[in-house]
């Protein structure tokens, strides 16, 4: 009872602390920089730096302790919690709202901190640096947590019930979406630190490609598997049969996504021929920026979307200053420690590995430009002409379709080329090229047998797609560089997943009474009965469908939810979902009529569960790459 009362104390007076020293240590660093020797200053650096993540975990274990034991005189837990919610979800949703998830924030950058510190076999005069650069960063979110966002702040008079979470939140995909997320998106602040340390010290050479490119391996993959993560739950959850809606929200984690991807391929070309270096720093600040921009966005109530976490704009003008104090000290080191590259003869071919990698980067520059001119115009419209701009999913669609075809035909070409020989145009038209080629033809055009058969570009990207994963399957060196190959697979099986998901479902939506059957694609659908029940914090109806296979007579239920949240006065879809390799079958059931009608919704989709096995087996490829490679050198 004790702990229950003094718990938020020890959390607020912890993030206090967090905001003191964060500060405190780089500038007594740099007070005592030229009167210490290096080892002296690093163990001070050290130490902090530990000192900071131990307030940090002290800090979100107070608030989560507050959620499990639903105290609420903590006005966060009253607005995003109730007694009788899960565990799990009184867990979740420590984060699953503004305050709580800038505190999870603050842990992980201390976490990350602390990680680089240990695990990196750099010198000390670079984890100083970089340690020094984190703190700085753990600083201004904890002061702007503190004075502008405080998770702590305490209500009275006390309720006896919370307000509860966003019922479309209280699902497994979204606990588990945000931390992966943030795991990504703030292991870009060590890309980012790492890049002011090689400014500072001006040697932006081949080792410092090397270790940015493990620690960027780690964030951009836990980033893939957080936007993954998302994109399932939305799939799941909102009842319209989509995963990518391009929702504002959705976009700002895509970003620094396509930044990481850009900054991938320059990091291997700047470890192998000590090229782009400053193309190279100049990503490594643009990602982190995208990240702060991410959470600017989201969280300063300018944009509106079903997972944005905060309403009040006027948190946004601390995150701008954040912003501007970050972005605006980075360039300006930019600018002053420019680096100065001797002029190289090395030309790079257009038919080479590097001039492939040059041409994808240049292709993904322009997404990303699209990304950011469709999220921020409409933004800029309503401040500067009143007047509100919705810019749709078509924007992005009709963009991305003809920038993906020459990406993914670079992709072929670059496929079997080395770094280290010359290529030519002839060596591309060999027998196992062209067997390649003529078998992904082949079973393109076997597309045009299946119900829906998509439109010319559908068939040209999974043409280029297959064509990509064959000339990878039958590379001489496949073993070799398994993880770069196992990564590529796993994009193009997100692409063909996206494609065929996309182009080649089927939708129907209807109303049904019970006891009446309809048929989609080879199936019998019967809409047997309607059931009602109670769950812990919800009331649920509940539409039993018998599926029956007309091929092999094989039959299964699935049973969509309708459920009513009492305590938020919320209703959710709950889809269910039958599963495997080639489809799912995938049935929404809303309201009632007057005249006993139910609104139902039947998806088909074919291979959309390759896009999250796409994304997994790209999560597993860099981190067990990272693991034999004793994790981050």
């Amino acid at each position: 009872m004790y702990l229950e009362i003094i718990a938020p104390d020890i959390g607020n007076f912890s993030l206090s602390l967090i905001a003191f020293f964060g500060l405190f240590f780089p500038i007594l660093l740099l007070y005592y920089s030229r009167n210490r020797q290096l080892s002296t200053l690093y163990k001070f650096s050290l130490n902090g730096s530990i000192l900071i993540f131990a307030l940090a975990i002290i800090c979100k274990l107070s608030l989560i302790y507050s959620f499990i034991v639903s105290d609420y005189s903590v006005s966060n837990v009253y607005y995003n919690s109730h007694h009788l919610k899960p565990l799990i979800y009184k867990i979740s949703g420590s984060w699953g709202n503004h305050e709580g998830s800038m505190l999870l924030l603050i842990a992980i950058i201390a976490g990350y901190n602390i990680a680089f510190n240990l695990l990196s076999k750099t010198d000390y005069q670079d984890k100083i640096i970089v340690s020094s650069s984190q703190n700085i960063i753990i600083a201004l979110f904890a002061l702007y947590s503190f004075l502008s966002s405080n998770p702590f702040t305490r209500i009275f008079p006390v309720a006896d019930h919370g307000m509860e979470l966003n019922p479309l939140l209280q699902d497994i995909g979204l606990a588990m979406h945000p931390p992966m997320l943030y795991i990504g998106y703030i292991g870009f602040s060590i890309i980012f630190s790492l890049a002011i340390s090689a400014l500072l010290r001006e040697k932006i050479d081949k080792n410092y490609a090397k270790i940015c490119k493990n620690w960027l391996f780690f964030s951009w993959s836990f980033l893939t598997l957080g936007i993954a993560l998302g994109s399932w739950w939305a799939y799941r959850e909102l009842g319209w049969g989509g995963f990518w809606f391009w929702d504002p929200v959705e976009n700002v984690s895509l970003m620094p996504w396509i930044a990481g991807l850009i900054l991938i391929h320059s990091l291997i070309i700047l470890e192998r021929k000590n090229l782009f270096k400053i193309w190279t720093i100049f990503l490594s600040i643009l990602s982190f920026i995208l990240c702060l921009l991410g959470i600017f966005l989201v969280r300063s109530g300018v944009l509106t979307s079903v997972h944005s976490f905060a309403v009040d704009a006027n948190r946004g003008f601390f995150i701008i200053a954040l912003l501007s104090i970050i972005g605006g000290v980075s360039f300006f080191i930019m600018a002053l420690k420019w680096p100065k590259e001797k002029k190289s003869s090395f030309k790079i071919a257009l038919i080479s590995k590097e001039g492939s990698i040059v041409v994808n980067n240049y292709l993904t520059v322009i997404s990303l430009f699209v990304i950011v001119l469709g999220t921020i115009y409409p933004i800029f419209s309503q401040l500067l002409f009143n007047e509100f701009i919705a810019i749709g999913p078509q924007y992005y669609n009709k963009i991305f379709v003809i920038l993906i075809i020459p990406f993914l035909l670079f992709l072929a070409i670059s496929t079997n080329q080395n770094f280290s020989k010359k290529n030519n145009l002839k060596q591309l038209f060999n027998t196992r090229n062209i067997t390649a080629a003529a078998l992904a033809l082949i079973i393109t055009l076997l597309t045009n047998f299946y119900e829906a058969k998509g439109d010319i570009f559908a068939k040209i990207i999974i043409f280029l797609s297959l064509l990509t994963l064959f000339l990878i399957l039958i590379k001489d060196n496949f073993k070799k560089n398994i993880v770069s190959n196992l990564s590529h697979i796993a994009f193009i099986i997100i692409i063909l997943g996206v494609v065929l998901g996309s182009y080649f479902s089927q939708i129907k939506e209807l109303n049904l009474k019970v006891g009446q059957s309809i048929t989609m694609s080879n199936y019998n659908i019967k809409f047997k009965e309607v059931e009602f029940f109670h769950a812990k914090n919800y009331i649920v109806r509940q539409g039993n469908f018998l599926i029956t296979n007309n091929k092999n007579f094989d039959s299964f239920y699935l049973k969509p939810q309708l459920r009513y949240y009492p305590i938020s006065d919320q209703t959710t879809n709950e889809a269910d979902i039958k599963s495997n390799l080639f489809r799912d079958l995938y049935i929404v059931i809303g309201n009632k009529d007057e005249f006993e009608n139910y609104a139902v919704r039947i998806y088909y989709k074919p291979f959309i569960l390759l896009i999250w096995l796409g994304s997994f087996i790209l999560f597993c490829a860099i981190n067990i790459y990272l693991i034999s490679r004793n994790f981050i050198k």
